[in-house]
């Protein structure tokens, strides 16, 4: 069951995360500075990162350590006993 859970959260993440990437992010910007006469236009180095493309990506991480604590257990749980130590 946790292995489904946690494999369902990755596929969702990942949807979630094209369909973010696939949209532009919007944003609006309220500012007043009357002695800049320089305007801002978007389109440089800037990264602009929509809600839906944070939350995709942190659903994607909370199934990748899902998966990867199961399998931390699953390895430890097959190693055998040390005799001797």
């Amino acid at each position: 069951m946790a292995w489904a859970t946690a494999g369902v959260l990755v596929l969702i993440g990942v949807v979630v995360l094209i369909v973010g990437l696939l949209t532009p992010a919007t944003y609006g910007w309220v500012a007043y500075q009357p002695l800049a006469d320089a305007t801002f236009t978007p389109g440089g180095n800037d990264v602009v990162l929509s809600r839906v493309t944070i939350i995709g990506f942190s659903v994607l991480t909370m199934g990748l350590l899902a998966l990867a604590f199961l399998a931390g257990l699953r390895a430890g749980a097959k190693r055998p006993p040390m005799i001797g130590s």
